[in-house]
């Protein structure tokens, strides 16, 4: 039986949905395989250290409360000699992690959605694996060497086979230094821009592949109309509809909704709180004068958004993935600054959504998507469909099994 193992975090949504996504279309595509799956997170590991535990458990406290001091950290880590030395850390503090979790599951192949894991899964394969190209390992050998001199001495003359080693990017505008490295076998990353900065951060091109941020499956496979999804849920078939998804990184979302609350047009509206209570209660409290479903969370998540005209929420990486994987325009009500600056960016300059900075502009915005027959809603839903990759999860899948395949024609 083949091992895939998929390594991931839980700083924020974006990791471990993207994990999650490989996951059920690894299971999906092989179903009839041998196969077995895992979805593995490092920092939980026994010996992993407190502080890089910390930074899933405090990460929305910090891009919630004091959002200009991450995006300071954020951008003076990414310069390369700041960058050099948190990889150097990663390696020592992670090392022992990874080393113990290749003993205990022995994999067949690697994945991985979360940058921190880069720097030890290199310094391992460095220390431990057999390589293709004595050249191209000696080049990065020496490259470590410089940051760490001494550590080959260390190094083991009792090497093993190589294990495919794939980098899934999650970010849509930028790439972190952190998820740089020479090691793995293919990157998979958002969209051409982000290829161009992975290629001059020194990645082959050969390499690097365009296949969009994984999200579900379902994105792809779905063959019902929105009609028919909404009946499925339980919603009028027939009305346009609007879904709304907040959590608590979502700032004055009810008060955003409360602007097209009464406006004068047919339309349904769905709520999801993605699990912020407070928001939840503070829904189910306001007097709404269309028709309303509210959810405090779901797992249906990728069909009610197949089954929406237009989203208002904000420009996360997760749900602006998913939003364009369904063609789905976005009115956009709040963004973080850093990473969801650029994302708001690319949807706005696409032609995907809307950004809106107040209630009154939320309106304003609403209602041209509203008149006129529906052309700009109808327009902006192509624009989504066009930059979505609704394959994405899908695509990585078929890298997988390229591996697996030459695995076999080996054995």
């Amino acid at each position: 039986m083949k091992k895939i193992i998929i390594l991931t975090a839980d700083a924020g949504f974006g990791h471990r949905s993207a994990a999650n996504a490989i996951y059920d279309g690894l299971l999906s595509a092989a179903a009839d395989l041998p196969l077995s799956v895992e979805i593995v997170n490092l920092l939980e590991a026994p010996g992993a250290p407190g502080p890089l535990k910390y930074t899933q458990t405090e990460y929305d406290k910090i891009v919630k409360s004091i959002p200009r001091i991450y995006e300071f950290g954020y951008s003076q880590s990414d310069k390369t000699i700041p960058a050099n030395l948190g990889k150097i850390g990663l390696s020592a503090a992670l090392y022992h992690a990874y080393d113990e979790m290749i003993k205990t599951l022995n994999p067949d192949v690697i994945v991985s959605t979360y940058p921190f894991f880069q720097a030890p899964a290199q310094t391992w394969s460095l220390l431990n694996e057999e390589n293709e190209s004595e050249q191209n390992l000696n080049v990065i050998k020496d490259e470590i060497e410089k940051e760490n001199p001494g550590i080959f001495k260390f190094l083991s003359s009792k090497r093993r086979p190589h294990i495919p080693y794939i980098t899934v990017t999650t970010d849509f505008v930028s790439i972190h230094q952190f998820w740089m490295s020479k090691m793995p076998d293919y990157y998979t990353v958002a969209n051409e821009e982000t290829k161009k900065l992975a290629v001059s951060n020194g990645i082959d091109p050969n390499r690097v592949l365009v296949t969009g941020i994984p999200v579900k499956p379902i994105f792809a496979t779905e063959k019902r109309s929105k009609a028919e999804i909404r009946s499925a849920l339980g919603w009028d078939p027939n009305l346009t509809t609007v879904i709304a998804v907040g959590s608590k990184r979502v700032s004055k979302l009810i008060e955003n909704l409360n602007a097209i609350n009464h406006a004068g047009f047919d339309f349904q509206l769905v709520m999801v709180a993605g699990g912020d209570d407070r928001l939840y209660k503070n829904m189910r409290a306001a007097e709404w004068h269309h028709p309303t479903y509210i959810y405090n969370f779901t797992n249906e998540m990728p069909l009610m958004l197949l089954g929406s005209d237009v989203a208002i929420t904000k420009a996360g990486g997760l749900i602006t993935s998913e939003c364009l994987a369904a063609g789905l325009p976005m009115l956009l009500v709040d963004v973080l600054p850093g990473q969801e600056e650029g994302n708001a960016n690319l949807v706005v300059t696409n032609r995907a959504g809307i950004l809106t900075k107040s209630p009154t502009e939320l309106l304003e915005a609403f209602f041209h998507t509203m008149t006129d027959e529906r052309k700009l809603l109808t327009s902006m839903s192509e624009n989504a469909r066009r930059i979505g990759h609704p394959r994405a999860s899908l695509d990585v899948c078929d890298i997988i099994f390229h591996f697996l395949k030459k695995q076999s024609k080996t054995n």
